[in-house]
């Protein structure tokens, strides 16, 4: 047999492929997708094979190891050949991501049973010796291979001696799930509404097409977009293709499965990162055996193994949590709409507030537009109140308004949630004699207090210390507590209503294993008067018997210096007062904020999305920002700062020698801001103007940069962003100043691509 070569592309921060012998014994196995394990230096490493080229890159190659169980479906390769290409990422890490960890880690569940050399009639023969061994021959010989675990009356030492005198084998043999069939209705599904149903037809058609289709489910909070998933799902019985059911947070999850599971019976998976590793692999696999027909799960679940998918739904599609920050940054919601893309599936986006993004596509026509606009059964949306909190911010954290509300509902025996997106007890510790605010020694942030440990903590990096006792710059004992966070809210609460029974959701609370679903049966059993939050209380939970939401401090992002900061506002404001009023009882919203005549404020007061969008993209449009423009961030990272902000310049450099070149031909479509201004300009200012040399028309250059948080974990940050409506001329320079940068700074400085960054902090 001739050699036979391999193209593979393995995990490592190169954007390259090798080439390596395949063994005889695995030449039948291999095919592109499959998964190996190969030499690669002194490591042993996995890849994945691409194909197989007719001539080797060099004369002198490795040979693949082994065959690993896992393999790519033709969709996951080509979606990772895309994400590659798309996020300027190395294919093999790209792949890795596509491929959980715990599958690699984790191996298949086996039970160890005994097996017999040859059928053995009794009496026992001569090898064997005593009574014991006898009757476990006997055994043996009458019900064939027996699981050990259930031998109960014989020892090791017996099973052991049939093994040694070669007249029995241990073997082992993978546990096969219990599966049942598919039912598409265990329980009666409720009837829709005309918009709902107007929505599954629109879906049903599509689905029935086998024509790639995106849709973007526009529906107010409590219009019922969960049912119209459950129907669309059920578009596919009898087709052999799978769903997938995408959730922003864990913490959603396990509300979710439960009406899918009423619904489509065991046949439904999830998938995200609270499962164990064995839990996560096994559900991997269970999708792979073509045991599941229903995927549930965060970011990562848009890789699930399925051989055909026909329905990618990605529920809450505005989150921001959607967005990788770290390794491959792909942004999953993206990702979806081109897995959909590739096997001819429809792609259905839902949200109450949508991204400006997807809204944006919707209007061009790229998008099919699919609109809810009235709550189940005609139930009328909370009434909304904004509360100027100036008057009473220094002296208290709480409206009159507010705190009447909470007492009716506690009369009531109703329910009332309460937000504020900021963790902890204080959010800084100041030196009153001479200012000096208490930092993190890692991060350019100040340490948060959190009471309950007496602890400060990082939220960046996780470093804790005690408090101290005097200021580290004057050694003044004069210290102040400033800011509230969740905990402080949380004691204040319990003085002002101590017979209430209070409960705290947020990421210092609901930790280890099935802590959010938990607490939120705890709400759904009405044990929990009061439920306090960050974000993840004001996403896509139904709380029926909840009838007022006060929002504590709406102002917590509006300022940050971030484009997108008044579009999370609005979404966040807007998606806490929708968990408002879902039951038989009208809902109430009251909203504390500095900023009332805000016109995120103002129109999340009125559930006006449309005119939200209409304001917002009028500042988009003028500074060129997504969804109007592309934008790149390329972030130079170092523990040396000094290296960071040359690394920063040389990219600047590199990048504004190309654009300058490019108008001295004759090309006046790309323009250079000055001294990276417009990078962190709040939105308070925003629409200013004036930052670049000329009028910019398709390639706007800012930064270079300190990031906004300057440094985290010890890595001290800069960035440039470029800006176009112009895609792959940004990507060229991206590429060029990263190329840049290796080339004078090496492993001294990590660049880092953002392609469609979301966050810019």
């Amino acid at each position: 047999m001739s050699d036979l070569v391999v193209d593979i592309a393995v995990n490592i921060a190169v954007n390259k492929t090798f080439h390596y012998l395949v063994p005889d014994h695995l030449k039948e196995q291999l095919a592109p997708g499959s998964r190996v394990l190969v030499p690669f230096g002194s490591r042993r490493i996995p890849g994945t094979v691409l194909g197989f080229p007719d001539k080797p890159e060099m004369s002198s190659l490795k040979t693949v190891i082994e065959s690993l169980e896992d393999r790519l479906t033709p969709d996951l390769l080509e979606l990772s050949r895309w994400m590659a290409e798309y996020y300027m990422f190395p294919l093999g890490q790209a792949i890795e991501a596509a491929v959980p960890k715990a599958v690699s880690r984790a191996k298949p569940k086996k039970k160890r049973y005994l097996q017999l050399m040859s059928p053995v009639s009794p009496p026992p023969s001569p090898e064997v010796r005593g009574r014991k061994q006898a009757a476990l021959l006997q055994l043996l010989s009458q019900q064939g291979d027996t699981a050990i675990e259930s031998l109960t009356g014989f020892s090791a030492g017996v099973i052991r001696a049939l093994v040694n005198a070669g007249i029995a084998k241990v073997v082992e043999r993978e546990i096969e799930a219990e599966t049942e069939q598919l039912d598409f209705a265990p329980s009666e599904p409720p009837g829709l509404m005309q918009e709902q149903r107007e929505a599954v037809r629109n879906m049903e058609e599509a689905i029935a097409a086998d024509k790639f289709q995106v849709f973007l489910l526009h529906g107010v909070t409590g219009s019922g977009k969960t049912e119209v998933y459950l129907h669309g799902i059920k578009c596919l019985a009898g087709t052999g293709k799978g769903a997938i059911v995408l959730v922003p947070e864990i913490a959603l999850t396990p509300q979710l499965l439960s009406r899918f599971r009423k619904r489509f019976g065991s046949r439904v998976a999830v998938l995200h990162s609270g499962l164990t590793d064995r839990e996560r692999a096994d559900e991997y696999r269970r999708i792979q055996a073509r045991e599941v027909d229903v995927a549930i799960g965060a970011r990562s679940a848009v890789f699930a193994p399925f051989d055909r998918v026909g329905l990618i739904i990605v529920d809450e599609e505005h989150e921001n949590s959607y967005k990788q920050d770290e390794g491959l940054r792909y942004h999953a919601r993206d990702v979806a709409i081109m897995r959909a893309k590739f096997r001819d599936a429809v792609a259905v986006l839902g949200s109450a507030t949508p991204s400006l993004e997807s809204y944006y596509n919707a209007q061009s026509g790229k998008y099919r537009y699919l609109r809810l606009a009235n709550r189940v059964d005609h139930r009328p949306m909370p009434e909304v109140k904004i509360v100027d909190a100036r008057p009473f911010a220094k002296q208290h954290l709480y409206s009159p308004q507010l705190l009447d509300g909470v007492k009716q509902r506690l009369e009531k025996k109703e329910q009332t949630l309460l937000l504020l997106n900021r963790r902890g007890f204080s959010s800084v510790i100041i030196c009153r004699e001479c200012g000096t605010a208490v930092k993190c020694p890692c991060c350019s942030v100040s340490l948060t207090f959190h009471k309950s440990e007496n602890v400060l903590k990082c939220h960046y990096c996780g470093h804790f210390t005690k408090p101290p006792g005097e200021c580290a710059s004057c050694f003044g004992t004069d210290l102040k507590m400033i800011g509230s966070g969740t905990q402080k809210v949380e004691e204040e609460l319990q003085k002002l209503f101590p017979a209430a029974r209070l409960r705290r959701m947020d990421s210092d609370s609901v930790k280890g294993k099935d802590a959010h679903d938990r607490l939120l049966q705890q709400v759904d059993r009405l044990e929990v008067d009061i439920l306090l939050g960050t974000q993840m209380i004001a996403k896509g939970h139904d709380f029926p018997t909840v009838t007022l939401v006060g929002v504590v401090d709406a102002d917590v992002g509006l300022n940050l210096p971030d484009f997108r900061a008044c579009e999370k506002t609005f979404q966040l404001i807007t998606q806490a007062a929708g968990r408002a009023g879902r039951g038989e009882a009208a809902g109430e919203v009251i909203i504390q904020t500095m900023n009332p005549n805000h016109y995120s404020i103002l129109h999340s007061r009125t559930h006006d999305y449309e005119g939200f969008y209409n304001e917002e993209i009028a500042f988009r449009t003028q500074l060129k920002y997504p969804p109007v423009g592309r934008i790149i961030k390329l972030e130079m990272k170092s523990a040396n700062e000094g290296y960071a902000k040359e690394a920063a310049r040389t990219a600047q450099n590199r990048i504004r020698y190309l654009m300058t070149n490019r108008n001295r031909a004759g090309d006046s479509s790309i323009s250079v801001a000055k001294n990276g201004g417009g990078i962190n300009t709040p939105p308070s200012q925003r629409g200013a103007g004036g930052d670049c040399d000329a009028p910019a028309k398709d390639v706007i250059l800012l930064g270079p940069a300190p990031a906004p948080i300057s440094r985290v974990r010890g890595q001290y940050r800069y960035q440039l962003l470029l800006l176009s409506q112009k895609r792959e001329m940004i990507r060229y320079l991206a590429a060029e100043g990263r190329n840049a940068v290796d080339e004078k700074y090496g492993r001294k400085c990590k660049v880092i691509i953002d392609v469609d960054p979301v966050n810019l902090m």
